[in-house]
């Protein structure tokens, strides 16, 4: 009887050491899988790229394969790939950087053969010039576009106005220092008047006379080379090689080579 009731009390405490041993014991929690997806880094060079292309703009909007590129780099990233996901976006942003400047370069370069093409440029307007190609020369495709057309634009646009006085004619005109100091160039007055002046040996005090100041150098060497062929002032009576001339139908050779300055006449 006693027996029985020792191996009973050792079967109970058994027990009951089983379950202290398991209401003490802790359970480890398994650790969850890290989220997929771009992290900072990746969102932000995601980012960056994509300001590059949007900010594409006329005439430069191709901006090549940055927009595929991108695509990737945001596959990637969604994938958890942030390494690969940020190295195709940094090749998108170098794509799209890439493509706008040799855009910008083209351009810059077609305009400032324009601009080499306008003569009596101020220091003002020589100075902007030679920007232009310093810019093209140091690769900065933009900056280089925007001094240029700026430039251009400027010179198409700047004109003068000339009162006739008593004893001008379009020779005397052109010949001052304030036009374009070579009387020679007196046809470009009358083919920039041509709508109020009837013949050029005639002009008339207070009129008022359009001046390009800076005419493109094709201009004044069709210019002078009229001037140097016309031949004598006959008594204020209208040339019928005026008009020729302004219409186009008399043209210098294309060898011609443009005069000297002459004296006013």
């Amino acid at each position: 009887m006693i027996k029985n009731s020792i191996r009973h009390l050792a079967i109970v405490m058994l027990v009951a050491g089983v379950a202290v041993g398991c209401a003490t014991h802790k359970v480890q929690p398994v650790a969850a899988p890290a989220p997929k997806g771009p992290n900072a880094a990746t969102t932000q060079a995601i980012a960056d790229a994509q300001a590059v292309i949007n900010g594409a703009q006329a005439p430069c909007t191709d901006t090549g394969d940055a927009s595929t590129l991108l695509t990737q780099a945001q596959q990637a990233g969604q994938a958890g790939d942030n390494t690969k996901a940020q190295q195709l976006a940094a090749q998108a942003k170098q794509d799209a950087e890439t493509a706008i400047n040799n855009c910008y370069m083209s351009h810059a370069k077609d305009i400032l053969a324009q601009a080499q093409g306008y003569t009596n440029l101020n220091s003002d307007e020589q100075n902007s010039l030679n920007q232009c190609q310093t810019d093209i020369n140091n690769n900065q495709g933009k900056a280089a576009y925007d001094t240029c057309s700026a430039l251009v634009a400027q010179l198409q646009a700047a004109k003068s106005t000339y009162t006739v006085v008593h004893g001008d004619s379009l020779w005397r005109i052109a010949g001052k220092s304030e036009v374009y100091g070579n009387s020679l160039e007196w046809p470009l007055i009358f083919k920039n008047n041509a709508d109020s002046i009837k013949h050029a040996d005639l002009i008339y005090p207070k009129q008022d006379l359009n001046v390009v100041t800076n005419p493109l150098k094709t201009d004044v060497d069709s210019a002078t080379w009229y001037a140097q062929h016309r031949g004598a002032w006959k008594n204020h009576k209208a040339d019928k090689r005026d008009r020729e001339w302004l219409n186009g139908t008399l043209t210098p050779p294309a060898a011609t080579t443009p005069a000297p300055s002459a004296s006013t006449h």
